[in-house]
């Protein structure tokens, strides 16, 4: 049974007054273009991960995005975001950026290949007309030119 995420957000987080969530007739899904074990998979993790000497996400005001190289070791990663979970992120950064089991799994042949780099955001933004105008389109464009066939968002 999946987890209704949005509406638990929005009945706990929301602004006042709450926003209304968009409900779509018929989800955004696509069937897959080929198999899993063809593809080039990317992570967009929402817990603001940066690489150490990229410029910092400032506390939920940030609707930019950083690139994060698929080769960047867990302890060369930052954490912006601030959360009541953030000190266990803070100790391993692939609770919620699982770089490393991705690799794994190009390795076991599960998946293609990992992308040469994955995206990090600030999950929690209030900025929903710029984060569909701007940050969205943005982040499909990169992944495009990247030929990224499958991008898995883990959220924080």
């Amino acid at each position: 049974m999946p987890l209704a995420y949005l509406p638990i957000l929005a009945r706990r987080r929301a602004p006042a007054p709450p926003r209304r969530l968009k409900r779509i007739q018929k989800p955004a899904w696509q069937p897959l273009s080929k198999p899993l074990r063809d593809m080039c998979v990317a992570l967009i993790t929402s817990a603001a991960i940066r690489e150490q000497g990229q410029v910092t996400f400032p506390r939920s005001r940030d609707a930019s995005f950083r690139r994060i190289r698929s080769d960047a070791a867990a302890g060369a990663l930052r954490v912006d975001h601030r959360s009541p979970f953030g000190a266990a992120v803070r100790k391993d950064p692939n609770t919620v950026f699982p770089a490393e089991a991705l690799k794994a799994a190009a390795a076991a042949g599960l998946v293609g290949s990992a992308a040469p780099f994955h995206f990090s955001i600030y999950g929690g933004i209030q900025f929903y007309r710029e984060i569909e105008e701007n940050l969205a389109p943005a982040l499909a464009n990169e992944l495009a030119r990247a030929r990224v066939d499958l991008a898995v968002l883990v959220p924080f």
